[in-house]
């Protein structure tokens, strides 16, 4: 009878059975993991209605990197020269909300599309749903004409009006 007590004693960890509470502890940081994920991937991101004015970028474009630790180094190369140099190195698509990077030909983006992908889709003169990454807030038209050293990019394009 003392046996039981004791095993029953020892299964019992503040108050928490010790098989329930090795669950838990192992659930629980997953949970908060992909909590952070899903914020991270998330923050920053808007989904805006933009009419393209110009495609001033070269279809394949990345800068030059050191590689960091896993990668590699790379020189930069561009396809192209963007008629607006000022716009940046790999240049910019201009719309009715302002000046949008696309991403890198070269490391591929893990999220949304290739940069070839958008290049062939964007055409001037037509309108677009875009899905779009700007750490200073959503677009707006008051910042068509504003250039920036760092503009906010293209992830993907969601729906294509007619032209």
């Amino acid at each position: 009878m003392r046996r039981q007590s004791e095993q029953k004693h020892d299964e019992i960890i503040l108050g928490i059975p010790r098989k329930r509470m090795v669950v838990w502890l192992t659930i629980a940081p997953m949970i908060l993991l992909l909590s952070y994920v899903s914020w991270s991937v998330s923050k920053d991101r808007y989904v805006i209605t933009a009419r393209v004015v110009e495609v001033d970028a070269p279809r394949e474009c990345w800068e030059e990197g050191d590689g960091g630790l896993l990668g590699k180094q790379r020189e930069a190369y561009r396809s192209r020269r963007p008629r607006r140099s000022y716009l940046g190195y790999c240049g910019v698509v201009r719309t009715t909300l302002g000046n949008f990077a696309l991403p890198h030909t070269y490391p591929r983006p893990l999220l949304g599309q290739k940069r070839d992908d958008l290049y062939d889709r964007l055409n001037r003169g037509c309108q677009y749903d875009l899905v779009v990454v700007s750490p200073r807030g959503r677009p707006t038209a008051r910042d068509q004409g504003i250039g920036r050293a760092n503009p906010p990019y293209i992830r993907r394009i969601m729906f294509a009006y007619s032209c």
